[in-house]
């Protein structure tokens, strides 16, 4: 469809943005792409635009599971989380929609262009404000009502004490929907906001798909896909592998903390982190090494074995 303007008098208008608490209303919406359909059942996911490599893996699992449970995927097409997002439904065959903090026709971020592109040819695109209209700080905090405002129930991945989820979040309390939280490693920064939200009741913790299930559709029989890539084959670790992915976490670590923390040589512990990136265990980031969902589910099984002896 082409791009249109629509207002609460509009049939494709979404009721739900009628019920946003104390957030100011919204009067209409310049829309791109399929119709916004009431009888949607959605489900925001939204966090931190620099994520680690276990938020992203924990959006994309999460997103699939949402989106074969029949639930749309709204968010705010920013880099990080939110392109995660946007991703993993359309390449789950899911609808998804964005929202922009900027006109239909200004491409921000611009690493997003082809994303945009391809919710527009399969999803919708909605923003509140007019062609010609730059991003802007402001904008962003009012997209995020928006956001919150079309779905059921709002998902926070990643995201510090004064970030747009956590902002997104504490709007979707305002307006009464439920709010969702993966929890993280106190010694991750972008796990603040979840894990805050969490301790004061505000949020469910998740950590499958069907908690979300059970709180927004509790009559959908629904289980996670069990992944059994880990126990299909024996672990084949090393000793020194075993230690460094025993420490490593999901905030980034350096080889240097690493060694000094574990009395390694910086020699031996840059050749088990780059074992463990090959297996797809570790992940590098700006800031070090972090451990992945991979590296995770085998973590759990090593835990079952006693430690490894160290070297004398």
């Amino acid at each position: 469809m082409s791009d249109r303007v629509i207002t609460p008098a509009d049939q494709e208008w979404p009721p739900q943005l009628n019920e946003l608490g104390p957030a100011r209303p919204v009067e209409k919406l310049f829309v791109r792409g399929l119709p916004l359909a009431a009888d949607r059942r959605t489900v925001a996911v939204v966090g931190a635009r620099r994520p680690t490599a276990a938020g992203v893996e924990a959006t994309q699992r999460l997103t699939r599971g949402l989106v074969e449970a029949g639930f749309s995927i709204v968010s705010g097409l920013a880099l990080g989380i939110d392109a995660a997002a946007h991703t993993a439904a359309l390449d789950a065959g899911g609808y998804t929609i964005a929202v922009l903090g900027c006109g239909l026709d200004i491409d921000y971020p611009a690493r997003n262009g082809l994303l945009k592109c391809r919710i527009g040819e399969v999803g919708t695109i909605v923003t509140e404000y007019p062609e010609g209209s730059p991003a802007s700080a402001f904008h962003f905090p009012e997209r995020n009502r928006i956001v919150a405002g079309l779905a059921a129930g709002v998902l926070f991945v990643e995201g510090g004490d004064r970030s747009g989820g956590l902002i997104t979040a504490r709007a979707a309390l305002d307006a009464n929907r439920a709010v969702f939280a993966v929890p993280g490693s106190i010694r991750n920064p972008l796990a603040t906001g979840p894990n805050e939200l969490i301790r004061l009741s505000q949020a469910a913790l998740v950590t499958s798909v069907k908690h979300m299930c059970d709180e927004l559709e509790p009559g959908l029989i629904w289980d996670d896909p069990v992944d059994l890539s880990v126990n299909k084959t024996p672990l084949v670790l090393d000793d020194l592998e075993t230690r460094v992915l025993r420490f490593l976490d999901d905030a980034p670590v350096t080889p240097d903390f690493i060694s000094g923390r574990m009395d390694l040589r910086p020699g031996e512990v840059a050749v088990a982190l780059s074992r463990l990136e090959i297996r797809g265990y570790a992940a590098r980031r700006r800031g070090g090494y972090e451990i992945t969902n991979g590296g995770a589910r085998v973590r759990r099984r090593l835990m079952e074995r006693p430690d490894p002896p160290r070297a004398a």
